[in-house]
C-alpha cells in the first residue's frame, strides 16, 4: 500500500506527488488510568489519520500533534497540557506550512475529547489566517461517542463500561494496536456510576471524582472490539470529510 504518513515520506516523494488534502490528528500527553501509557491518544489518533487517508486519493496525514488541552487532568503527574492559544497557534503555522508547499484542503479532528472545544472555536480564525487552503473539521463529539456506544452494545458491552476515559473501549483499541503497552496486570474498573453530564466529571479536574483516572471498565476489554471500535470512528471521520464543505 501506498505510504500516506509524511513522517516517513521524503521530500522528493512529496514534490513528484503533491498531496491535495493533508490530514491532520491531534492527540495528548495525559494519563490513561494505571493501564494505559501517556500516548493512548497521540497513538489512537495517529492510527486514525491513516485509516483516513488510506480511504482518500492524494492524501497524506501529519504526525498526530502529541501535546494537547489536558487541565483536567493536571491532577495526575506527568501529564502534560497546553493552552488553547498555543494549540490554535500551532495549527495555524501547520496550516501556513500546508499552504505554501500547494495543499489545497485541511481536515483536522481529534482523538482527545478535551481537544474539540477549543478546535471548534479556533475554526473560523484558522480559516481566516490560511485562505488559500480550505479548512474541514469533525468537532461533533456528541455523535461519535453515540456511534461508539452503539457498537459496544453490540457486544453487550454498557456505555459505563465502555466509558470515556481508559474504560473498556480505549483499552479495547489500544489492544489491537499496541498491546505491548497495555498494562493487563493493572486492569481495574473505574468510575462507572451513570453520569448525565460526563463533562461534569472531568472539569476541573478529573481526579476528584476518578482517582484512578480511569471512568469505565477496562477489565473486558479485547483487541476484536477495538478493531470494530476505530474502524466505526474511522467511517464518522469519514463521513465529516466528506460531508457539507464548511468548517463545522
Amino acid at each position: 500500500p501506498t505510504e500516506r504518513r509524511l513522517g516517513r515520506l521524503v521530500w522528493p516523494e512529496i514534490e513528484r506527488r503533491p498531496p491535495r488534502l493533508a490530514i491532520i490528528p491531534l492527540g495528548a500527553t495525559e494519563q490513561h488510568g494505571a493501564h494505559l501509557p501517556f500516548a493512548t491518544d497521540t497513538l489512537i489518533a495517529d492510527a486514525l489519520g491513516a485509516r483516513l487517508a488510506a480511504r482518500c486519493d492524494d492524501a497524506i496525514v501529519l504526525p498526530a500533534l502529541s501535546v494537547g488541552c489536558s487541565t483536567e487532568h493536571m491532577g495526575f503527574p506527568g501529564t502534560l497540557d497546553v493552552s488553547g492559544a498555543t494549540l490554535r497557534a500551532v495549527l495555524a503555522d501547520c496550516l501556513r506550512s500546508l499552504a505554501c508547499h500547494g495543499v489545497a484542503e485541511a481536515f483536522i479532528f481529534s482523538a482527545h475529547g478535551g481537544n474539540v472545544a477549543t478546535l471548534r472555536a479556533a475554526l473560523p480564525a484558522l480559516a481566516a489566517a490560511v485562505p488559500a487552503l480550505h479548512l474541514r473539521a469533525a468537532t461533533d463529539l456528541d455523535a461519535l461517542t453515540t456511534r461508539l456506544q452503539r457498537e459496544a452494545a453490540e457486544f453487550s458491552v454498557s456505555a459505563e463500561a465502555a466509558g470515556h476515559h481508559a474504560g473498556e473501549m480505549e483499552t479495547s483499541m489500544m489492544l489491537a494496536l499496541h498491546p505491548e503497552l497495555v498494562r493487563t496486570d493493572a486492569l481495574v474498573a473505574g468510575h462507572t456510576a451513570p453520569t448525565a453530564d460526563p463533562q461534569s466529571l472531568f472539569y476541573p479536574d478529573l481526579r476528584r471524582q476518578a482517582p484512578t483516572g480511569t471512568v469505565g471498565d477496562p477489565r473486558g476489554a479485547s483487541a476484536l472490539r477495538g478493531e470494530r471500535y476505530l474502524a466505526a470512528w474511522t467511517d464518522v471521520l469519514d463521513a465529516a470529510l466528506r460531508g457539507p464543505r464548511k468548517p463545522a
